[in-house]
């Protein structure tokens, strides 16, 4: 067992939280899993209450939810309740610096104000750009909306800083397209009960805080903890606030962060992390999260195989599969394993994103960083009644369930009614 005491990047704390690095093995039945049976399990005390807290709903919300298209450099507004759809040409957007490659996008629950986050070009800054929206037309499909502040994360022509790999066999490959030509700013996402959103610089090592107030960097901004802030996709919250996870999208990043955020600031205070598997078989790339109540969170693994960052003491790397994270223990429990034919009882593709509606979990299968790339995508349905073991439902397919030629599929998003 290995045994990690976490201190506060600025205060030593006088009782100091303790995280063990473990993973038990929970998985669902399939003759394609993997066995697993060895990876050992622990424990650690933390100072959080084990009560839960009520979910959060606000009165204000709004059936708006925001997207980017990455290769037209668009942006979407979808009307979750009737359908409606409006396409935004931000370059026509009042304010707007430029033609500049999106990245993530985030709304506010009252739908009057949204987030892009751009990349870094020869001749403009990462941005963080927040958006007015004075009126919405579902009917006519316009929305009348201005720039209301652009905040620079760095300055032109910052290159990405991204550990080198290389791919080391036939199952894993290492594809060009993560690596990018600049500083990308991913997951941005609110913490509830505060006047703060977060965006990641996944291509660094930073987590640049927003003040919602001001639309502006918290003077806690950026926040760089070495060992855990690199190439985190996102720090995403529990409804109470109280904790954050933060997932390693990379390649052979098998921890899942744990944070305690500060309400009045924004700071994050380190907990520690949570190791998909052990020193000798885990899992590894992780793009998200998603909180099941305030102690539980599921997340899933993209890596299949080896690649040049592999520890040497590393016999195995997991192939794509979903864990469940008890935030109280310290623990990852691998509930869903992998399986090779698309008909199996398992995740096949690379799971990049994942959500829970209506007591089922729908996990995005992207074929995106194996030695293809976009060949085919799929959503795979799991009813998680039990949720140490989920039953498969169904997995919908390209020119069946879903339109031909659909492929990475990267985001699934829940709406707030289920």
């Amino acid at each position: 067992m290995n045994l990690v005491m976490k201190r506060s990047r600025k205060v030593l704390l006088a009782a100091t939280c303790l995280l063990v690095l473990s993973a038990g093995t929970l998985s669902a039945g399939d003759e394609d899993h993997d066995d697993d049976k060895d990876q050992g399990k622990a424990f650690f005390q933390s100072d959080y209450p084990n009560n839960q807290y009520p979910n959060v709903y606000n009165k204000f919300l709004q059936p708006v939810v925001t997207a980017i298209d990455y290769h037209t450099r668009v942006i979407y507004l979808f009307n979750y309740e009737n359908d409606g759809l409006i396409i935004i040409d931000p370059t026509t957007i009042p304010g707007w610096p430029a033609d500049l490659p999106l990245q993530h996008t985030g709304i506010m629950p009252g739908a009057d104000v949204f987030f892009i986050t751009t990349d870094n070009t020869l001749d403009h800054a990462s941005y963080v750009i927040a958006v007015t929206v004075n009126h919405i037309d579902w009917n006519a499909g316009t929305a009348d909306v201005v720039v209301d502040s652009v905040i620079a994360a760095d300055v032109p022509n910052t290159p990405p800083s991204l550990p080198f790999v290389e791919q080391v066999n036939d199952a894993q490959g290492v594809p060009d397209w993560i690596f990018g030509r600049g500083t990308q700013l991913h997951g941005f996402t609110l913490l509830p009960y505060s006047n703060y959103a977060y965006v990641a610089e996944w291509s660094a090592d930073k987590i640049h805080v927003v003040d919602l107030e001001t639309n502006t960097f918290a003077a806690v901004s950026p926040i760089s903890i070495p060992g855990y802030t690199e190439q985190t996709h996102g720090v995403t919250f529990n409804n109470s606030g109280t904790l954050g996870l933060g997932t390693g999208y990379y390649f052979d990043n098998s921890f899942i962060d744990v944070y305690e955020p500060n309400r009045e600031t924004g700071d994050l205070q380190v907990v520690g992390q949570i190791k998909l598997g052990d020193e000798k078989r885990h899992a590894a790339f992780t793009h998200y999260v998603y909180w099941l109540d305030e102690r539980f969170a599921l997340t899933a693994s993209m890596q299949f195989d080896k690649t040049s960052l592999t520890p040497p003491t590393t016999n195995k790397i997991i192939p794509p599969s979903v864990w469940l994270l008890d935030t109280h223990e310290g623990t990852a429990a691998k509930i869903i394993s992998h399986t090779n034919h698309k008909n199996g009882k398992g995740v096949f593709r690379s799971p990049s994103d994942l959500t829970v509606a209506n007591g089922k979990l729908y996990l995005a299968e992207e074929d995106s960083i194996d030695p293809t790339f976009g060949e085919d995508g799929y959503i795979s349905v799991w009813d998680i009644t039990d949720r140490y073991k989920p039953k498969f439902l169904k997995r919908l397919k390209p020119g069946v369930d879903l339109p031909a030629g659909y492929s990475v599929a990267h985001t699934i998003s829940p709406s707030a009614d289920d």
